[in-house]
C-alpha cells in the first residue's frame, strides 16, 4: 500500500509540475509578445507618418528629398534594431504562434519601407542605397542557416561601414506578405537567400563586405 500511496504521490507532483511549467511558459512568451506589440504599433504609426510627410514633400515645386530620404533612413535604423531584439525571441522555443505572426506584421512594415524608398529614389537623386536581404524564415535547413548567418554578418558590417549611404532592410520572404511576393515577381527574385542592391543586382553567396560593396553606388 506504501508503495502505491507514494506512487500516486510521485505522479500527481509530476503532474503539477509539468503544468505549472506549461503556465509559466505561456504567460512568459505572452508577456515578451507584449512588448514586441508595443514597438510593432509604434514603429506602424511611425511608417504611416512618413509615408504622408514624403507625399506632402513631393508635391511640393521643390521637393525637400534630405528630409523625406532621411526621415526613411531613421526608421529603417529603427526598425532594424526592434528585429534584432525580435530574433532573440526567435531564438528560444516557441510555445504559441504570436511571435510568428507578428514577424509577418513587421515584414509588412518592411514591405513598405522598401516600397516608400523606392519612390524617394524615384523621383529624387540617388543619395543613397538600398540593400535588401531577403531570407528564409519558416523552417531553414541546417545549410540555408549557415548561409543566412554569414549574409547577415556581411549586410551588418556594410551597413555599419556606411552608414547612411546604405538604408538596410532585412525581410523574411515567406511569412505569407502579398505585397513583397507582387515585388519578388517584379524584379525576378526566385532564389534564397539573396541580397538586393537597390532592385538591380541580385547577389546570392556572400562572404565579405568587398563583395556586396561593388554593387553599391557611392
Amino acid at each position: 500500500m506504501n508503495s502505491k500511496h507514494s506512487f500516486w504521490q510521485a505522479l500527481i507532483v509530476a503532474i503539477i509540475i509539468f503544468w505549472t511549467g506549461i503556465m509559466l511558459g505561456i504567460l512568459f512568451e505572452n508577456s515578451r509578445t507584449s512588448k514586441l506589440e508595443n514597438f510593432y504599433k509604434s514603429s506602424e504609426t511611425q511608417i504611416f507618418d512618413i509615408q504622408l510627410t514624403g507625399n506632402l514633400l513631393m508635391n511640393e515645386a521643390n521637393p525637400d528629398c534630405n528630409t523625406a530620404l532621411q526621415d526613411n533612413i531613421d526608421f529603417a535604423d529603427r526598425i532594424y534594431e526592434e528585429a534584432k531584439t525580435l530574433e532573440k525571441y526567435d531564438a528560444s522555443n516557441k510555445i504559441t504562434d504570436d511571435i510568428v505572426k507578428l514577424h509577418s506584421r513587421y515584414d509588412l512594415l518592411r514591405t513598405m519601407l522598401w516600397l516608400n524608398v523606392i519612390g524617394l529614389q524615384e523621383k529624387c537623386s540617388n543619395q543613397t542605397n538600398i540593400v535588401v536581404y531577403l531570407y528564409q524564415y519558416v523552417e531553414p535547413n541546417i545549410d540555408t542557416q549557415a548561409k543566412q548567418v554569414a549574409i547577415s554578418k556581411v549586410t551588418s558590417d556594410l551597413k555599419k561601414k556606411y552608414g547612411d549611404k546604405v538604408l538596410l532592410i532585412p525581410l523574411a520572404y515567406d511569412t505569407g506578405v502579398k505585397s513583397l511576393s507582387l515585388l519578388r515577381s517584379k524584379y525576378q527574385i526566385n532564389e534564397f537567400p539573396v541580397v538586393i542592391v537597390n532592385q538591380k543586382n541580385k547577389i546570392t553567396g556572400l562572404n565579405t563586405v568587398e563583395e556586396l560593396e561593388k554593387y553599391l553606388e557611392l
